[in-house]
């Protein structure tokens, strides 16, 4: 008798083993089945004769086709957003381009003092408008994925300099010249040379169009990573603004006087990432500053 019962345990207990390992083997094939219509974006579903595991199929490849759907949406979304971008950006480049010319041969004539202070301010406001769209088409690259990287062993500091003498003037016209303190050591470092001007054009526009004084660009090394800091006093930036510091159209110009599209550092950061380097923000007694590191 307690054979008969041993032995009806042991099959009892047999069977249950097997239950447990053919659940665990219909389980690793349904993930490798999710991991296969992930990667493939394929229309399959799961399927599976487990009878336990029927109604965890169904909720899954409900959860699947709402996720398929909604990936669709927002793929539509993003091309509709790139082309609108694209489209409003080519269509306001040739007015501008036609009001820059009249701008030109206005310059050729004889002016008063007045006239020229007004072609002035019209060429100014040409510039930034000619800015902003180009922040706002890199933009719908960069969300579309379609920056490709052109990286190559390059001396960070040659660039920085480069991009500095460019806003010579721009520092001039806001009568500060920028505590400079670029480091003679060549600071090799594996990058995109365009992006990274990119990157370093955009703070420093930044920094013009919301800084009031007090500009400094250092460049250092600190253990192993090569760091650029960029800093200048603000009276417009706040504390509860640097949560968002790095967020799509925000400013901290609320009245949005300074026109500006608030993607300046958002295109920045991103563009950082894509090169493997590390970007921060800090305010300190109305003292801002932007830290971006890169690895030695």
């Amino acid at each position: 008798m307690q054979i008969t019962i041993s032995i009806v345990c042991i099959i009892v207990a047999a069977f249950y083993i097997y239950k447990y390992y053919n659940l665990l083997k219909q389980i690793k094939i349904i993930k490798n089945n999710i991991k296969f219509i992930e990667q493939r974006e394929t229309q399959v579903e799961l399927k599976s004769q487990n009878t336990e595991l029927k109604e965890l199929i169904i909720v899954i490849n409900e959860l699947t086709t709402k996720y398929k759907n909604d990936n669709i949406m927002i793929n539509n979304s993003n091309k509709l957003f790139k082309e609108t971008i694209t489209s409003i950006s080519h269509d306001l480049r040739t007015p501008l381009a036609t009001a820059n010319g009249y701008i030109g041969m206005l310059n050729k004539e004889t002016l008063t003092n007045q006239q020229q202070d007004y072609v002035k301010i019209t060429n100014e406001r040409i510039e930034a408008v000619k800015i902003l769209l180009d922040q706002l088409f890199e933009f719908a690259r960069i969300e579309a994925d379609e920056i490709e990287l052109n990286m190559e062993y390059a001396d960070l500091n040659s660039i920085i300099r480069d991009v500095i003498a460019n806003y010579y003037n721009d520092f001039i016209s806001k009568n500060c010249i920028p505590n400079l303190n670029i480091n003679d050591e060549p600071f090799i470092v594996w990058i995109d040379k365009e992006v990274l001007t990119r990157v370093i054009s955009n703070i420093i526009y930044n920094s013009l169009v919301h800084g009031d004084g007090q500009y400094a660009i250092y460049t250092s090394k600190q253990n192993s990573n090569y760091i650029i800091e960029i800093t200048n006093h603000s009276s417009t930036i706040l504390k509860e603004d640097m949560e968002y510091i790095f967020t799509k159209f925000y400013t901290s110009d609320k009245s949005r006087s300074k026109k500006t599209t608030g993607l300046g550092l958002s295109i920045a950061e991103k563009l950082v990432a894509k090169m493997d380097g590390e970007i921060k923000a800090e305010l300190n007694d109305e003292m801002f500053s932007i830290k971006i590191k890169f690895k030695v």
